[in-house]
C-alpha cells in the first residue's frame, strides 16, 4: 500500500489528488441532491409544474457545482492562466518582427500603397518593386534622382516593417509625365532677365515635341487626383546662393525616363547661348608689337656701339 501511494503522489501532486477527492465527493452530492429532488417533485401531478420545476432544479444544481468547483480550482486556473500569459508574451516577444512584417503587409494591401512595377523610396533605399510577399518587398535599387533611369544592377529586400516605421514615396512611372527641377547656378555676373528668357527658350526647344501630351496627361493626371499639381508649362525662379552667386531655379514638365536628358540639353543649350565656359585668348593690347620692336632695335644698336668701342681701344 505504501508503494502505491509513492506512485500515485509521484504522478499526481498531493493538493491536486485532494482537489480530484474532493472534486468526485462534490459531484457525487450534487448528482444526489438532484435525483432526491426531482423524486420529490414527481410526487405533484401537474406536468407543467413539474417542468418548471424540474428546469428550476437543475439550474440551481448547475450553479452550485459550478461555484463549488471553482472554489476547489481557482488556485489551479490562477497558475495555468498565469503561465498561459507567460508563454503568450515570450511567443510575441520572440515573433516580433515576423507579427511586424506581417502587419505591414496587411497596411500595403489594405491601403493600395504600392504595386510591382511601381518605383518607390522606403527607408531610404530608392528603386523599382520587383516583387513583394508576407514578410519582405524586393526592388531594384536606382541612382538618385537626377541621375537618370537605369538601374544600378543590385537587389535590395526589405523586411516589411519598414512600412510600419517610415514614409512611402511612390514616384511617377518611366513612361508617365511628372514635373522635374534643378538649379543653374552662374558664376559670371549676367542680366538675370536674359539669362531667364534663354532657359525659357532652351527649355520650349528641348520639350517642343512632346508639349501637347504632357498637357493632356497633366489634365488628366489633376482631373484623377483632384488637387492642382505642377506643370505643364516651364517655370523658372530666380534665387541667389549663400555666397552671392545667382541661381536659376527650373521646373519642367516631361517624361520621366526623360527627365535627364531633357535636363542635359537645357543645360548645354543656355551655357552656348551665353558663352559660359568657352576659352577664349587673351586680347594683345594695342602697340605692343611695336614697342616690343623698338626696344630690340635699341638692344642691337647699343651692342654695335659697345662693339666697335672695343675695337677703337685694343
Amino acid at each position: 500500500m505504501e508503494e502505491r501511494g509513492l506512485v500515485v503522489n509521484f504522478f499526481i501532486p498531493s493538493h491536486i489528488a485532494d482537489n480530484l477527492t474532493v472534486t468526485v465527493v462534490l459531484v457525487a452530492i450534487s448528482l444526489a441532491l438532484r435525483i432526491a429532488g426531482e423524486w420529490v417533485l414527481t410526487r405533484r401531478s401537474d406536468p407543467v409544474a413539474l417542468r418548471h420545476r424540474r428546469f428550476k432544479l437543475r439550474a440551481l444544481c448547475n450553479v452550485l457545482l459550478a461555484i463549488g468547483l471553482l472554489a476547489i480550482w481557482l488556485s489551479e486556473i490562477q497558475n495555468m492562466i498565469l503561465s498561459l500569459t507567460a508563454v503568450l508574451v515570450a511567443l510575441v516577444v520572440a515573433t516580433k518582427e515576423l507579427i511586424m512584417c506581417a502587419a505591414g503587409s496587411m497596411l500595403r494591401f489594405g491601403g493600395h500603397l504600392f504595386k510591382v512595377g511601381d518605383r518607390i523610396e522606403l527607408g531610404g533605399i530608392h528603386g523599382e518593386v520587383m516583387d513583394h510577399g508576407l514578410f519582405s518587398t524586393t526592388i531594384m535599387e536606382l541612382p538618385a534622382t537626377g541621375l537618370g533611369a537605369a538601374g544600378t544592377g543590385r537587389t535590395v529586400m526589405l523586411p516589411n516593417s519598414i512600412l510600419l516605421t517610415g514614409a512611402v514615396r511612390v514616384e511617377a512611372q518611366p513612361r508617365h509625365f511628372a514635373p522635374h527641377r534643378f538649379t543653374l547656378t552662374l558664376e559670371q555676373p549676367l542680366p538675370a532677365a536674359d539669362v531667364v528668357a534663354t532657359i525659357n527658350d532652351a527649355a520650349d526647344a528641348a520639350l517642343a515635341s512632346d508639349r501637347e501630351l504632357a498637357a493632356r496627361f497633366h489634365q488628366f493626371a489633376t482631373r484623377k487626383a483632384g488637387v492642382e499639381t505642377a506643370g505643364p508649362d516651364t517655370l523658372v525662379s530666380v534665387a541667389t546662393s549663400e555666397i552671392g552667386k545667382l541661381q536659376f531655379h527650373v521646373m519642367i514638365y516631361c517624361l520621366a525616363k526623360d527627365a535627364r536628358e531633357r535636363e542635359q540639353a537645357i543645360t548645354l543649350a543656355v551655357l552656348d547661348a551665353l558663352a559660359i565656359g568657352r576659352s577664349a585668348k587673351p586680347a594683345t593690347p594695342q602697340g605692343t608689337d611695336a614697342v616690343l620692336s623698338e626696344l630690340a632695335r635699341q638692344l642691337r644698336e647699343t651692342g654695335a656701339k659697345a662693339a666697335r668701342g672695343s675695337a677703337k681701344a685694343a
